[in-house]
């Protein structure tokens, strides 16, 4: 009788909860100016980061694969950053989401 391996995914919960609280705190007590031009000019550089930590484990955790968190954490991410510079819309939306779905899929 074989045993199955389960995930033990409690850590990855507590660092997600932590993430987001932290995500929480950047958004409520620091200044955007303060983030803005950090290593790339015009990007919010710390929040995308924590904000991509915070889709990738939550995801990761939705849908018990790592590779599918980060996809569509990735996804995600990358649709907010064309919001950010003006180029987000419904169909730049379609065409990043879809592309992310057949790269999950491939």
């Amino acid at each position: 009788m074989t045993r199955k391996k389960r995930k033990n995914f409690f850590l990855t919960l507590i660092l997600a909860v932590f993430l987001w609280i932290s995500l929480g705190l950047m958004v409520f007590f620091i200044e955007p100016q303060l983030l803005k031009d950090i290593i790339i000019p015009n990007l919010y550089l710390p929040f995308f980061i924590n904000l991509f930590l915070c889709f990738f484990f939550t995801l990761a955790i939705i849908f018990t694969d790592s590779k599918r968190g980060f996809l569509w954490a990735l996804a995600i991410i990358l649709f907010l950053i064309l919001r950010l510079y003006g180029i987000g819309n419904i169909l730049n939306a379609i065409l990043v989401f879809a592309f992310f779905l057949s790269l999950d899929y491939y």
